[in-house]
């Protein structure tokens, strides 16, 4: 039996579950600060190696580090610490359906909309580290280019995820709790939280 418990009101061990403040739930702009500051890491992080591997490198296993460091880093820090380092940084968490921690389960159902496309284009992707055509890239620029054309699924997939966070944005201002689609597909919430560290 499902037990709805009002985030006032107590939990049935009569604990509050959060006593020292009211929950607040995340504004957009907040959360879109915090997705454009963990861009802005991924990219210090992954676009040099990237260009070096395409330009000088040429290694697919480098390939496969970096694609799986941008597919791990969001689930991991938000299943592990409750947000990831542009979260922290703008003092926003993401928390289950009872406003705990979030479960295993729960991270994989919200970063599924955005994982699942991201993990179809590095496997695409990967194909070019095993093409003698990448011998002769010269330029990030050729780089991209021959991705783009080599793969024109690419662009059915760059569509979905338009359309999925158009969605996920008219979904986050049509509730009072500000949660986007793939929260409420998860059964998850992200709300204001000052951090111990």
């Amino acid at each position: 039996m499902l037990t709805v418990t009002k985030m006032n009101e107590p939990f049935p061990d009569n604990e509050p579950l959060f006593p020292e403040a009211e929950i607040v739930f995340a504004k957009f702009w907040t959360r879109f600060g915090a997705m454009l500051i963990d861009g802005l890491v991924t990219i210090i992080i992954i676009l040099p190696v990237t260009y070096f591997n395409v330009i000088q490198w040429k290694i697919s296993w480098v390939y496969i580090l970096t694609s799986l460091l941008t597919i791990i880093y969001k689930p991991y820090m938000e299943y592990q610490y409750g947000a990831t380092l542009g979260k922290m940084a703008v003092a926003i968490k993401v928390v289950g359906h009872q406003f705990q921690k979030v479960t295993l389960k729960e991270e994989l159902r919200r970063v599924s909309f955005y994982i699942v496309p991201n993990i179809i284009q590095q496997v695409l992707t990967l194909k070019v580290y095993f093409s003698n055509q990448l011998n002769s890239i010269q330029r990030y620029k050729d780089y991209n280019d021959f991705i783009v054309s080599t793969n024109p699924a690419l662009y059915i997939l760059n569509i979905i995820v338009i359309v999925l966070f158009v969605v996920d944005t008219i979904t986050f201002f049509s509730n009072d709790q500000n949660r986007s689609l793939h929260d409420l597909y998860a059964g998850t919430y992200v709300i204001e939280k000052r951090f111990q560290y």
